[in-house]
Formats: C-alpha cells, structure tokens, sequence
C-alpha cells in the first residue's frame, strides 16, 4: 500500500495559459506561485490549494466529461458565489440544486473543464 499525506497539486489542461490565470485568479483569487517549472505550465495557490494549469493549443474538454474540480464554499457565501457567476455569464451546467442537505453549482472555466462549488464537505 502507498501511503499518501495529501494533494500536492491539481492539475489542469488548458489551452492558453494567459486566460486560464486572469479566470482562476479573477473569480477565486488564486495567486501564480511558481512560472519557472517549464513552459506551458504555471502552478497557482489559494489558501492550502494548488493547481497546475498545464497548456496544451487547441485543448477543449470533452463534452459529456464528469471531470471536475469541486471546491468547498460556505453555506452563507453560496449565493453570493452563484451571483458572481451569474454575472460574470459563466456558463452553469448543473444547479444550483439542493444536494446532501447543502447545495451545488457545477460550471465551466473557459476551456470546458468543470468547477464544482458545494457545501457540506463530502465525508
């Protein structure tokens, strides 16, 4: 058995790195921790969360795909959270719907990838 301590990173496709970082630093604050890794590749933090945005030209996730991202968000901010993304026109693909006695909402960033924003935390 391996035994794993916690994510390190996430890692994300996307096909242009300039975009993806204005959408996740604009919307969750991420700030660019790390450039010099490689080209085509920028790793981007927010409180204990790291992501890899890792370009590829021409990438579009696939229609119909599950993958996703699901952030936790507080029960007070959540419609705050909806608002915004409605604002902003980020196209929603599910919800918002009651879920698990919370509620979720599931979103696409400008390549296609899901964003899921729910409370309570599974488990």
């Amino acid at each position: 058995m391996i035994v794993i301590e916690s994510i390190n990173h996430i890692g994300i496709t996307v096909s242009s790195l300039e975009e993806s970082v204005k959408f996740y630093k604009e919307l969750f604050d991420f700030d660019v921790i790390d450039k010099a890794s490689g080209p085509g590749l920028t790793f981007m933090r927010v409180a204990d969360i790291t992501i890899g945005l890792y370009e590829v030209p021409g990438f579009k996730n696939q229609e119909g795909s599950k993958n996703r991202i699901s952030f936790y968000v507080d029960e007070e901010d959540f419609e705050d959270a909806v608002d915004e993304i409605q604002e902003k026109e980020i196209e929603i693909v599910f919800g918002p719907e009651d879920i698990r006695k919370g509620k979720t909402v599931v979103f696409l960033d400008p390549d296609g990838n899901q964003i899921e924003l729910s409370y309570p935390m599974v488990g």
